[in-house]
């Protein structure tokens, strides 16, 4: 690197990148020394090139200096080949906050500094500021100091937009986390590597979508030896890179050492002596290190079990060149390709054949689920990684895949997806919009849900479940998978740096279609796994939603322990569950309700403000999304923010919908076959009952068989229906037409020698539609009661018709529903025993 031709550094997702290759951190920390006459803290001249010189042939690429630096030395930085990542420094141990006077002059400080240096190529990044004090910012309230570093970064990087900007924390701040760096950076010092790898990987997790590095690492070897160094040193260095950090920083090149205004001579954190000597860590660092910048460090994998990839792609070719292409990048020494083409009209097979090493399979539209298990039944590999056509893999995907996938007893692995720079000012508001798909994690290492574009697993996990459901034809299909897996005692492993690009929709109408697709999969999931889901239908997360910004500071703040007096090492920020409050706020039930009272004002008017304040309420939380909202900088404006508002109001409407209409249409079995009875054989009569129903057979068979045959008729005559999840009272939910739903019980009495008494029930249940109609209308006729002093029978009677019709409705769905449970039982030699006697009907034998 020369001062003429280095590049800036860019941070992309997890990664640096300079120019097309990923840069990764290699840094040591360089001073401060005592001060020479002009007040700077490098030493001289010679000694710094010297030293940098040296710096860069143990191979490091960094070095971080404490003090704004004078021209010479980034000079010689350049010169040498090194960047500089530059702390700015100020005076964080007093009340910064509580006086004007304070502020202006640390915001002046900050100025100067990057003024000073503006567009030097040798400069990597600045941190604005290094460790406030917890008690400090206790004091001073977490959101204020956090906006007033936010504050200097955007100054800065008015000022000088080349370098990349970002603040030092450290564990006993770890919440302090300003939401426009470029990059994360913490000072860690643990010496126990399990317990450093745990808190690195939380780490991973708390900074989302951006580069984390380590600011500070290191051993004094007057109290360790030289030996317990170096171990300590190449252990960290393998922790970091297993871990998926951008980079790290060794504190310190040198023993010597100057702060607090004197020498310090009892601690020597340095590879290298006061006079230049090399300890032994050093040696080691420059092996484990190497040269060159572009080249990211990776571990040894224990294993590496051939990898199927597999696309699925639906008219996606818009974007399935650059996912091909992406792939065909991928280090690893054993994968393979497949597309699947699930019925594309576009030139989907024109692309393909582009890609000679991508094995192509074309077959008739059947859906997302289908095309992926086809992906599956022609996969060669053990593990069968799945990403979509509108994604793009980072060249290290797999290796971060695999390398989390065999660290423990995983069935499966997934990692984040972020989109892509986006092309217009809407692409970038629907990325930053909710509703997209994102990961849920149960702890720092272990999902409840990864996203369908980038998951990984076992082919013995993928046929333990039976594949994916191919009632899933365009969403759902993961979240349905995870679970299944899960249920069956499988575990999913997360890995933060394993990532993928995700294009988010490119237009409104894109959008809105997702978001529709996405309530329909709500809607089909909530027939296999009712228990995952609330009253309104949403999912019900046991784990932390990653990938959409936090409700922060307005409807759940998160929960910050500062341990005792504020004095803890390690002071955790807790973010809390995604709001019930904002989630009801935002429903279309909400919304539904709103409308109905406005209705109702019209006729009372004490009821008015009512349906004003639940839309400000809704208002409220579309308002507090759009504030917090992550929209790309060169697109953040007004209309953008604004459009996010908007986006973030209809979403939940426009799922909610798409989830009730299919819910509804799914729900409903048809008239006809309703209408129909069961074919009963010459000389049978299945009797009517209003009780329980009762079977009786002395060939071992039990509820079990007897549900097996309801099951395959319910299947034959297409009834609609859910079943028992393991969190029900009951076996089977079975849906009318409309207007209700049959739950149906069983139980076996064992008399012994085979004979067994399987008792059935069948009662009926609401569905909502049938209570949200008569609330109305019974709403109605009270208001007019009330007003009028009496019902007039225009209006009574049609409802007493329709109330009559509906219970009309329900008895004969009962009926039918006996008449097919016992043509079941008949069906499987099961005798019917008359409740009366509780006995074996000879009449009812066959």
């Amino acid at each position: 690197m020369s001062a003429t031709t280095a590049e800036p550094i860019r941070a992309v997702a997890k990664f640096f990148f300079e120019g097309d290759q990923k840069f990764f951190v290699k840094g040591v920390t360089y001073g401060p020394f005592k001060p020479d006459a002009s007040g700077d803290y490098l030493g001289t001249r010679g000694q710094a090139a010297r030293d940098l010189a040296q710096i860069r042939e143990s191979g490091f690429n960094v070095v971080r200096v404490y003090h704004c630096p004078p021209r010479w030395f980034l000079d010689a930085c350049a010169e040498a080949g090194v960047r500089a990542l530059i702390t700015l420094p100020w005076a964080k141990h007093i009340e910064l906050l509580s006086r004007r006077s304070a502020r202006n002059e640390i915001t002046r400080s900050v100025s100067n500094a990057i003024k000073m240096h503006s567009g030097h190529p040798a400069i990597f990044a600045y941190l604005v500021g290094n460790e406030i004090a917890p008690q400090m910012v206790r004091w001073l309230g977490v959101r204020r100091v956090t906006e007033f570093v936010e504050h200097l970064i955007n100054i800065g990087r008015n000022l000088d937009p080349r370098p990349l900007y970002s603040y030092a924390t450290y564990p006993p701040t770890e919440f302090l986390l300003p939401q426009n760096v470029d990059f994360f950076c913490f000072n860690v010092y643990l010496h126990n590597q399990r317990d450093f790898e745990r808190y690195l990987l939380r780490l991973q997790n708390l900074t989302e979508e951006r580069p984390l590095i380590l600011g500070e690492f290191g051993m004094d070897t007057i109290r360790h030896t030289q030996e317990e160094q170096a171990e300590m040193l190449s252990w960290h260095v393998d922790s970091v890179i297993k871990c998926g950090l951008a980079g790290t920083i060794f504190f310190s090149w040198t023993d010597e050492w100057y702060t607090g205004e004197q020498e310090i001579t009892d601690w020597a954190f340095g590879v290298v002596t006061r006079d230049r000597q090399p300890k032994k860590a050093l040696h080691l660092l420059r092996e484990k290190l190497g040269q060159n910048d572009a080249v990211l460090p990776h571990r040894h994998l224990n294993q590496t079990p051939s990898v199927s990839i597999i696309v699925c792609s639906y008219n996606g070719a818009a974007t399935l060149h650059a996912c091909l292409e992406s792939l065909g990048k991928i280090e690893y020494p054993k994968f393979e390709v497949i597309l699947v083409d699930d019925g594309s009209t576009d030139n989907t097979a024109q692309i393909a054949a582009e890609f000679p090493n991508v094995r192509y399979i074309h077959q008739p539209n059947r859906g997302l689920s289908t095309a992926r298990n086809t992906g599956a039944a022609a996969a060669r590999g053990e593990v069968l990684a799945y990403t979509d056509a509108d994604c793009m893999a980072d060249v290290d995907w797999l290796y971060y895949l695999i390398g989390t996938l065999i660290s423990g007893d995983f069935a499966g692995v997934g990692g984040p997806n972020v989109p892509p720079p986006a092309k217009t000012w809407v692409q970038a508001c629907v990325a930053a919009a909710p509703g997209g798909p994102s990961h849920v994690l149960l702890t720092d290492t272990v999902a409840e849900h990864i996203p369908g574009c980038n998951m990984a697993f076992w082919r013995w996990a993928f046929e333990n479940v039976g594949g994916f459901d191919p009632e899933y034809h365009a969403a759902g299909d993961d979240v349905d998978f995870c679970w299944r897996l899960q249920q069956r005692g499988g575990v999913i492993a997360f890995s933060p740096t394993a990532i993928v690009w995700h294009h988010r929709r490119f237009t409104l109408r894109a959008f809105r279609k997702q978001q529709a697709g996405y309530g329909e999969a709500e809607s089909l999931l909530r027939f296999k796994h009712l228990i995952f889901f609330g009253p309104t239908g949403t999912a019900k997360w046991r784990g932390q939603i990653y990938g959409t910004p936090r409700f922060s500071w307005f409807i759940n703040r998160p929960i910050i322990y500062h341990g005792i007096f504020a004095d803890g090492f390690f002071q955790s920020i807790y973010p809390t569950p995604q709001s019930d409050v904002a989630g009801y706020l935002s429903s279309i039930e909400w919304f539904a309700l709103t409308i109905f009272l406005f209705g109702v004002g019209i006729f009372i008017p004490s009821l008015r403000i009512v349906p004003y304040l639940m839309f400000g309420g809704t208002l409220c939380v579309a308002l507090s999304y759009m504030v917090r909202a992550r929209i790309e900088p060169r697109f953040d404006t007004i209309h953008a923010r604004l459009l996010v508002m908007f986006l973030a109001f209809a979403q939940p409407l426009v799922r909610g919908w798409a989830r009730y209409f299919t819910w509804l249409h799914f729900k409903r079995t048809p008239g006809f076959v309703i209408a129909q009875h069961e074919k009963s054989p010459a000389g049978r009569k299945f009797r009517s009952s209003r009780g329980r129903l009762a079977y009786w057979n002395e060939e071992g068979k039990d509820r079990h068989h007897l549900l097996r045959e309801i099951f395959a008729l319910l299947d034959h005559e297409n009834w609609r229906y859910s079943v028992d999840t393991g969190w029900q009272e009951w076996d089977i939910q079975i849906y009318g037409k409309f207007w209700w739903s049959i739950i149906l019980r069983t139980v076996t009495e064992y008399h012994g020698g085979g004979k067994c008494l399987t008792r059935v029930q069948l009662r009926y249940r609401y569905v909502t539609t049938t209570i949200i109609v008569n609330l109305i209308v019974l709403t109605l006729l009270m208001y007019h009661f009330l007003k009028s002093g009496h019902v007039q029978l225009i209006f009574a009677i049609p409802y007493v018709l329709f109330a009559l019709s509906l219970f009309l409705q329900a008895r004969r769905l009962k009926v039918r529903l006996r008449e097919l449970v016992d043509f079941a039982a008949y069906r499987i030699n099961m005798s019917r025993i008359l409740r009366s006697r509780f006995r074996a009907n000879p009449t009812g034998s066959r």
